[in-house]
């Protein structure tokens, strides 16, 4: 996280971006993409991922890209479109250890 300066004092920025380093950093060999409206899912490969999209790419992008072709993506309604998950995150990223 980087530091930014407002009002006199340093704060945190606030992180919402995990990216695809981070998660093979972690040992990660695959991970599990779902939709919450539908039933599609996978399991991609972070190798397969990294030399495919680089270290760099968000995970926000990778997922809204495999589950592009959801038929909920283009809904008019936002709480009946598509909401691509990664449960594999929950796992990795939690601060009270593995999760279950």
């Amino acid at each position: 996280m980087r530091a930014i300066k407002g009002r006199g004092k340093y704060r945190r920025m606030a992180r919402d971006v995990i990216v695809l380093g981070e998660v093979a950093a972690k040992g990660a060999a695959m991970i599990d993409i779902r939709c919450g409206r539908c039933d599609r899912h996978g399991r991609l490969s972070v190798a397969r991922l990294l030399a495919e999209w680089g270290a760099d790419a968000s995970l926000r992008d990778i997922m809204r890209e495999q589950i592009g072709n959801c038929p909920h993506r283009d809904d008019a309604q936002i709480y009946t479109r598509y909401d691509p998950y990664c449960p594999t995150l929950a796992q990795l990223f939690s601060p009270y250890g593995e999760v279950r």
